[in-house]
């Protein structure tokens, strides 16, 4: 009787333990992975539908980063405005970290400009995205044609109208 009680109790904790925490990548599978739709945890869907009323999502991804579970999740706005959304796990809910959009030259800021271009004025940038990271701060990733058909990127932070051109990744 001991044992039975004890595997019950085992199960029930574990059970309870499969709930408080986010299903995790295994160790060994892909660090990326697009998914489809039917895939992506209810959790995830709902923080997604929650940012942006009348979001419709499209496209979906898995991503292991720093053994931290993303789920980038991509689709329009009710305006028809392409997004994406980061999505994380942060204190036992899952948390949109991350909003990104594609905008123009002529969207983005002129102090953050002049950060971008103060160390390399020729940077021949070709993409822009902004990524809203909540608590008023802005990321704009710049990407230009680099060696081999890899974009090179430069990132600076736009907080309270100041521009800091980065020099390591953002991680947030």
């Amino acid at each position: 009787m001991r044992g039975t009680t004890m595997m019950a109790v085992s199960l029930g904790l574990a059970a309870l333990a499969g709930c408080a925490v986010p299903p995790r990548a295994p160790a060994t599978g892909p660090v990326k992975a697009e998914m489809g739709l039917s895939d992506l945890p209810a959790g995830v869907r709902a923080a997604a539908l929650a940012a942006e009323p009348g979001f419709v999502i499209t496209e979906a991804e898995h991503e292991l980063r720093n053994g931290v579970d993303y789920y980038d999740v991509g689709g329009r706005t009710a305006a028809g405005v392409e997004i994406e959304f980061d999505i994380t796990w942060v204190d036992g809910v899952w948390t949109v970290v991350e909003r990104q959009r594609d905008i123009a030259m002529t969207e983005v800021p002129k102090p953050v400009l002049k950060a971008l271009f103060a160390d390399d004025p020729g940077f021949p940038v070709d993409r822009v995205i902004e990524s809203d990271q909540g608590g008023g701060v802005i990321i704009y990733e710049f990407f230009a044609p680099g060696p081999g058909g890899k974009p090179v990127k430069k990132e600076v932070k736009y907080e309270g109208g100041t521009a800091e051109l980065l020099t390591a990744e953002w991680v947030h």
